[in-house]
């Protein structure tokens, strides 16, 4: 992999956690609201079911959706 190509991945994978987005928890498979994004690696969630929680960006996968 060239250092361009590998920098866009980054760039991907960065832009990919954004305020208002649908992601999905790693471990449970739920699909969760991200309120806010920290670049600290701490992002703050909100479930369907109520409340908002803190959780690393490490557990978290975006859902890319093509329409």
């Amino acid at each position: 992999m060239s250092v361009i190509e590998h920098l866009k991945l980054n760039d991907l994978n960065v832009a990919a956690l954004k305020e208002g987005a649908k992601v999905r928890v790693k471990h449970t498979g739920q699909v969760v609201e991200l309120v806010r994004v920290s670049e600290h690696g701490i992002s703050i969630v909100a479930f369907r079911t109520g409340g908002e929680y803190f959780i690393s960006n490490n557990f978290l996968e975006p859902i890319f959706t093509l329409h």
